[in-house]
């Protein structure tokens, strides 16, 4: 006969979790976070391939003076974009008074996002943005003191069920002095809070800086470049390599299996000054597969 003990069914689960240092970053916890679930006894793990496309763009406040929304929405889609990492984005301010990733967002069909200002601008704010297909279970943004250098910068961060993926704009200047510290800065956040993650960690965005550079030497230090070092800035005759894709070694590794510059039918020159990068990554996720429960 079984015992009373056996019949219990427990009835939820609380989740909680502390938001991070006051002036350092922001965490939110969306609805339908993060199911345990899985690891119920009656379980075993089973292994599936994943396959997603990442775009990261300067939109350059969509060109500023034209609003370029409508060839950047078409573009991102004739690509077959599931994560978007998106720099130089307005807020609300008098250059552009809507919530420009919220419009794109919307545009794309509803997907999550999330923006990190990085400094107010014109009343109202200018930063960062990442956009995702499928559903957001928590977002960040981090805060990247300006140093020595010209301005204090962000990095917005979405995590879903599959990766968690984020988008920086690193401040420019001398070479080495600026986008270095905050490169620093940033490698010491994410070291902290996904080292060991078991879901892949991507970065990707415009690091002002070429190959080669003490930024660049610093960023491979804890991350792995999936984008091929082709030029990205200006769109008419580029000069230098500023934008990247890379995954974070201390997590789930991912392979890059499309690399090349996106071609696409539209004419990239008029949509920014800098040209997007787009890669196809695939990575292997451990899935819980429910079993009966057993008679015994």
């Amino acid at each position: 006969m079984r015992s009373l003990f056996s019949r219990i069914i427990p009835l939820g689960l609380a989740l909680f979790f502390l938001t991070g240092c006051v002036d350092l970053y922001t965490v939110t916890l969306l609805d339908n976070p993060p199911s345990y679930a899985d690891a119920q006894p009656h379980s075993r793990k089973t292994t599936e391939t994943v396959e997603l496309t990442l775009v990261s763009y300067n939109v350059a406040a969509l060109s500023h003076g034209g609003d370029r929304t409508d060839g950047i929405v078409a573009f991102l889609k004739e690509v077959g974009a599931d994560l978007v990492g998106l720099n130089e984005l307005d807020s609300c301010n008098a250059r552009h008074n809507v919530f420009q990733l919220e419009v794109l967002a919307d545009r794309m069909g509803g997907w999550g996002c999330h923006f990190a200002s990085a400094f107010p601008f014109a009343g109202g704010g200018y930063g960062n943005g990442v956009m995702s297909c499928k559903p957001l279970l928590r977002t960040w943004t981090v805060a990247l003191e300006r140093g020595s250098g010209h301005e204090p910068r962000s990095i917005s961060v979405l995590e879903t069920e599959d990766v968690v993926f984020a988008s920086t704009h690193l401040d420019f200047g001398p070479p080495g002095e600026p986008s270095y510290e905050q490169a620093v800065a940033l490698n010491a956040w994410f070291k902290e809070h996904f080292d060991g993650s078991g879901k892949p960690v991507i970065l990707c965005g415009d690091f002002n800086t070429d190959p080669g550079t003490a930024t660049q030497d610093e960023m491979q230090r804890c991350w792995v470049r999936l984008s091929e070092p082709v030029l990205t800035w200006p769109t008419v005759e580029p000069t230098m390599c500023l934008d990247y894709v890379y995954y974070l070694k201390t997590a789930v590794p991912v392979e890059a299996t499309e690399t090349a510059r996106p071609q696409g039918s539209f004419d990239l020159d008029a949509l920014s000054d800098h040209y997007p990068v787009r890669v196809r990554i695939r990575f292997d996720r451990k899935r819980a597969l429910k079993m009966p429960p057993s008679s015994q």
